[in-house]
């Protein structure tokens, strides 16, 4: 079984689609905007109980991201700011404070070309025994182009996919793989990492608030498509 999540649903209509499609995980931003909040909270009434309902708060204060979980009760809160800005010393506080809301953290994995330069193994074993899955996305770098500077991930590029295969071979806490993934390669990306999960969010835009909904679809049949077949061969 490989679960899909997919980012990025700003608008009602895609969200049932996906629903339809079977979508695992659907991931909705939130700021700090009390009409985009609106809409995000017709989108979850919409689906819920269908999908597994991810909440991506774009601000990083604690108090206002337990508050955001207190009044829209998303399945899980995904904490995607740089690792600093929630670190292990307030992570296993806050879980408590948004249970029963599971937690999932993004861990920065850097381009092949300096992949080095971010220790994204250490961050996710240090992560692992405090949250419930672990998100692995594109760094580049807040000096080297990264879209939204104090955040990870929103690149469209993939990262060193050998680094994100050492992470899900030693850590217990169910590991997605994101950054740059589309229909076209994410059978290879299955295939190398082995993650529990998929997400995408850009590769699958027709454009900025708008799904592909053919890209969608094809993304969800490759992947669960490819990885019964590795089940298959391990049998």
């Amino acid at each position: 079984m490989m679960y899909v999540q997919i980012y990025g649903t700003k608008r009602l209509e895609d969200a049932l689609a996906l629903a339809d499609m079977g979508v695992d995980h659907l991931g909705l931003e939130l700021q700090e905007d009390e009409a985009q909040e609106a809409r995000t909270v017709e989108i979850m009434e919409a689906v819920r109980g269908r999908v597994t309902m991810v909440l991506l708060p774009l601000f990083k204060e604690v108090e206002m991201l337990v508050a955001a979980v207190e009044r829209l009760r998303p399945d899980v809160i995904h904490i995607s700011s740089n690792v600093e800005d929630l670190d292990l010393d307030r992570i296993e506080a806050f879980r408590a404070a948004v249970f029963p809301t599971k937690v999932m953290k993004s861990i920065p994995v850097a381009p092949p070309e300096y992949s080095h330069a971010i220790p994204s193994l250490e961050q996710a074993l240090a992560f692992d025994p405090y949250v419930d899955y672990l998100l692995l996305d594109t760094k580049l770098g807040d000096d080297n182009g990264d879209p939204l500077p104090g955040w990870i991930g929103i690149t469209g590029k993939i990262h060193d996919w050998r680094i994100s295969r050492a992470i899900v071979d030693q850590c217990r806490t169910p590991v997605i793989l994101a950054g740059g993934l589309t229909p076209d390669n994410v059978a290879e990306a299955i295939e190398t990492v082995r993650p529990w999960g998929v997400d995408a969010c850009t590769g699958l835009n027709l454009y900025r608030g708008k799904k592909d909904l053919v890209k969608c679809r094809a993304f969800i049949e490759r992947a669960r498509a490819t990885a019964a077949r590795l089940a298959a061969e391990s049998r």
